[in-house]
């Protein structure tokens, strides 16, 4: 008897091994839920700046009352996921553990599964093919998809969007994050886990409905048939700095696409010596206007939104920053993972680094040293028109920056424009929580809550009426085919002469 008990236990194993799905007892559920719930009290300094606690606790309570034994361990990981996404923020994080990366772009993904075979672009709630990874090969570079299992898109989209932490009331980081970052392969599987193909419907076939079948794919198999029609990785980026001076009516362009030190100078570009080649460059040929293309540019450290500001809005006001943290104590920070030195040292001595007793600020003294700073005066800087392009790309460092120059608009009147989409980032609440994090990991189920340990400035909600972009653009099908920019089009006809 003992042999065939284990028989069974090692297919079991075996199983999931190869995929299958784990699944988790109600006693499993309800301790990684005390655990998820505590650690977000102790380790997010943002819990409950756009959700009251009693809403969150009411909805915790409910998900909670839906759990029953033996349930799927994804399925539990997607009432977590809705659960994260309530608290609207951007830098939140929620994931399974995966069998395998397959690439920076994919890593959402589990290299034994199904997905969907495509690289997808969302553009003004249309989703489209941007390249086929299929087999079967049917679809030209962007087609719009109507349909999928005679599921409309628009409604795939709308019950996916639930899913995707954003900051703040912004929607268009929700978008990127689906198809950037393969968010929208991910849900769909574990919302049809069983699938092994699927039916498409095109909207160019109104008329008769065509239907296409599909074989679904494996992460690998994707990315394989991505490069070779490509001769790239799907995740490739292209080189983050670019400067055109030649635009019409004395205007220059300068795309930023990250403020990670790394991937900058990953290409061989050095961020502040580029700066200072352009902006001196700018001067000597008195060019009048700039187009700052900030789309896609998710980010990053190392002070280099500031750098960026010091060029282009150099008598901002300075003023120190706030920081707030969530807690002083961590009874469960036993779950905590990958914790930087610094957060490491505040949970070993609190009392060093607060205030005072009764708030959860930080020392002033702290602040200036954790907040990056522009360390020298640039050689040259600009005042003249400024034209930014954003997009749901456009978020965390993007956001300050974009923050500021709104401000400095509002304060000065200085002719600054916005166009494209609403940024990822909520420019208005006046606070990001982001930086260092507070990963865990729930000890049942192994699934990774990623939340944001610091909050700097103070929270405002205080949205206008009229929010950004001044101009709200979207990329057209036809100018995408042709491999022209729409968003870049329309800011050097309508804003440059403004």
């Amino acid at each position: 008897m003992k042999k065939y008990i284990f028989l069974i236990f090692a297919l079991f194993t075996l199983l999931n091994v190869k995929g299958q799905s784990t699944f988790l007892s109600l006693a499993q559920q309800n301790e990684d839920f005390v655990v998820f719930r505590e650690s977000l009290q102790e380790g997010h300094s943002g819990l409950y700046y756009f959700i009251d606690k009693a809403t969150f606790d009411q909805k915790c309570d409910s998900i909670q009352k839906t759990f029953q034994a033996n349930a799927r361990l994804e399925d539990y990981y997607l009432n977590l996921r809705y659960l994260i996404t309530l608290l609207c923020h951007g830098h939140n994080g929620i994931n399974l553990p995966t069998k395998g990366d397959v690439n920076y772009k994919m890593a959402v993904l589990d290299s034994t599964k199904l997905y969907l075979p495509f690289e997808f672009l969302i553009v003004n709630n249309q989703l489209i093919i941007k390249e086929d990874c299929s087999n079967e090969q049917m679809f030209d570079k962007y087609t719009v998809v109507k349909s999928i299992n005679g599921v409309k898109s628009k409604d795939l989209l709308q019950k996916m969007l639930p899913y995707i932490p954003a900051d703040g009331i912004n929607q268009t980081f929700k978008y990127y994050k689906l198809y950037n970052y393969y968010y929208f392969h991910h849900l769909f599987q574990l919302f049809y886990p069983d699938k092994k193909g699927i039916s498409i419907i095109l909207e160019s076939n109104k008329q008769n409905h065509t239907e296409h079948y599909i074989q679904l794919l494996k992460p690998r198999a994707i990315e394989s048939n991505y490069f070779r029609k490509n001769k790239k990785n799907i995740s490739y980026y292209n080189k983050q700095l670019e400067y055109n001076p030649n635009l019409p009516n004395q205007t220059g362009y300068l795309r930023v696409s990250s403020f990670y030190k790394g991937l900058i100078e990953n290409f061989g570009q050095k961020y502040e010596l580029f700066l200072d080649s352009i902006f001196t460059d700018i001067k000597a040929k008195g060019l009048q206007n700039l187009i700052l293309d900030l789309r896609n540019n998710e980010g990053g450290g190392d002070g280099y939104d500031n750098i960026l500001l010091s060029y282009i809005a150099p008598y901002q006001q300075k003023i120190r920053g706030i920081i707030q943290v969530p807690s002083r104590k961590f009874k469960y920070n036993k779950y905590a993972v990958d914790l930087t030195d610094d957060i490491k040292g505040f949970i070993e001595n609190p009392l060093e680094f607060l205030r005072d007793d009764s708030t959860l600020y930080i020392k002033d003294k702290y602040v200036d040293m954790m907040t990056e700073g522009v360390n020298s005066t640039p050689k040259s800087t600009f005042l003249g028109k400024i034209i930014v392009l954003t997009n749901g790309g456009s978020f965390s460092a993007s956001t300050h920056v974009i923050a500021t120059l709104y401000k400095v608009r509002e304060l000065s009147g200085r002719k600054i424009f916005f166009v494209g989409e609403d940024n990822g980032g909520d420019i208005y609440c006046n606070t990001i929580c982001a930086g260092q994090g507070y990963p865990i990991i729930l000890p049942n189920s192994s699934i990774r809550v990623d939340m944001p340990f610091l909050c700097f400035g103070e929270l405002k909600k205080d949205y206008p009426q009229k929010k950004l972009p001044d101009y709200e653009v979207f990329d057209k099908i036809t100018d995408l085919q042709a491999n022209k920019d729409t968003i870049l089009d329309f800011a050097i006809k309508k804003c440059i002469k403004k």
